[in-house]
């Protein structure tokens, strides 16, 4: 499968900055009404919210990329509201997320409509901690508090965390699985130069 430079450099973003932005939460400390923080924990805060913010802004732009290019289409992220492209994910569904259990992954230099549609719905969940975490950033009070709609939004922004490991370690996983059947996985993601001559 041909991945445009464009696209290239935003999972490069991605891959550099998620990562980083997961592993900020783990080490910061937000603040809060009588809570005490080191200058560390201050430290991780401010990279998360800083990070995310950059995150917000690459997929919002990886988004509106999707509108802009035909190799980056909505059609191949969100197949489901195509009556083909359902069609298509049911196909791939019955007949080869079974073979997966085996071993047997199909090879990517071939589209797949399951793994655009995969892509899909990451690019959506980031969207949503993006916006989620925009909402506490600039809803919530100086001392840390956070009131009504401000609160919701950090309730579901932590969910979603926890949805975000588990879509990056399956990712991964995944990437690694092909790589191990020998599938030249990196360099038709990460390649920037001759791009198409990656897919041979």
């Amino acid at each position: 499968m041909y991945y445009n430079q464009v696209t290239r450099l935003l999972h490069w973003g991605f891959a550099l900055l998620i990562p980083l932005q997961l592993l900020s939460e783990e080490l910061m400390k937000r603040p809060k009404p009588g809570r005490v923080r080191d200058d560390l924990q201050v430290f991780f805060f401010e990279m998360h919210e800083w990070i995310g913010m950059t995150v917000l802004t690459l997929v919002l732009l990886r988004l509106v990329w999707g509108l802009m290019s035909a190799e980056s289409s909505w059609m191949r992220l969100y197949p489901y509201f195509s009556t083909a492209g359902r069609k298509l994910l049911a196909y791939e569904l019955k007949n080869e997320v079974p073979n997966w259990f085996k071993g047997n992954l199909p090879n990517p230099s071939h589209e797949r409509c399951m793994a655009s549609a995969v892509h899909g719905l990451g690019l959506l969940l980031v969207l949503a901690m993006g916006l989620t975490g925009a909402v506490m950033l600039y809803g919530m009070q100086d001392s840390g508090k956070m009131l009504g709609w401000v609160h919701e939004a950090k309730e579901v922004h932590e969910m979603l965390g926890s949805l975000l490991w588990v879509y990056l370690i399956a990712h991964v996983g995944m990437t690694l699985m092909h790589m191990l059947l020998g599938h030249t996985m990196l360099k038709r993601i990460f390649c920037i130069t001759n791009a198409k001559a990656n897919e041979d």
